[in-house]
């Protein structure tokens, strides 16, 4: 994990964010505490003999997921360091702060108001979520961002974010250090007890993202060979499919 950190460090300073430098620490998921400018790391993935459990138990993330996250807190982290939730044009384009944040959401799949980082179309759960995950995608090295949104209402948001983080790249944050929630320190839950916590069942539909297979298998039309998908998918069931 520390590699990890590292890794995400990197990136930052890549696009000169000269002065953001989030502290992470480990306690037992993935987050960013409300309006505090740290990344919540699992505890798991510190250790290789909870990792290797965590692998049995539920789906342990591989490195790739894991910078997906870190990239994704770290949108969190830069909102919250600078308050941009606070401003009239962070208002505009993403929308109210305020708004209830709900665990269970109903997305427009295959919008293009929104990106795509985190599977389920997560950016449109909550306006701050939109926030991270344009963040997100801005940061990915060589993620291609403005020839893959060319023509989304998306690129909106990650003009606004090249254009921000521009401005902000020697600027020091207004909330310099965050507060922790609870720490691997302070948990009182044993191991086997976390391990026997009842998990509730993520309710949004779980498609894999790469912008969403390319709008489901929109293949270029100058590719001779390519199939349609209604091809491919009657072969393998039997018969026309809705």
């Amino acid at each position: 994990m520390e590699r990890l950190v590292q890794q995400l460090y990197k990136e930052l300073e890549a696009r000169e964010l000269n002065k953001f430098h989030p502290a992470c620490y480990l306690t037992d998921e993935w987050g960013c505490p409300s309006l505090e400018p740290v990344i919540g790391i699992p505890f798991y993935l510190a250790n290789p003999d909870l990792a290797l459990l965590e692998k049995e138990m539920n789906d342990l993330e591989d490195t790739r997921e894991i910078m997906m996250y870190l990239r994704h807190e770290a949108g969190h982290a830069f909102n919250y360091a600078y308050k941009l939730y606070r401003t009239p044009e962070w208002k505009q384009l993403f929308g109210s702060f305020r708004r209830p944040y709900r665990d269970h959401y109903r997305p427009v799949p295959f919008s293009r108001d929104f990106v795509r980082h985190l599977a389920g179309w997560y950016a449109q759960k909550h306006p701050d979520e939109d926030f991270a995950e344009t963040f997100a995608v801005w940061l990915t090295p060589r993620s291609n961002w403005r020839k893959k949104y060319r023509g989304w209402k998306a690129m909106a948001k990650l003009r606004y974010m090249d254009r921000i983080a521009r401005q902000l790249r020697n600027a020091e944050p207004v909330r310099r250090r965050g507060l922790t929630d609870i720490t691997v320190d302070e948990i009182e839950t044993t191991v086997g007890e976390f391990y026997r916590q009842p998990t509730e069942e993520h309710p949004v539909l779980d498609l894999a993202s790469d912008a969403d297979l390319r709008d489901i298998f929109n293949a270029r039309k100058r590719n001779k060979k390519a199939r349609p998908a209604q091809d491919i998918s009657t072969g393998l069931l039997g018969g026309p499919t809705a």
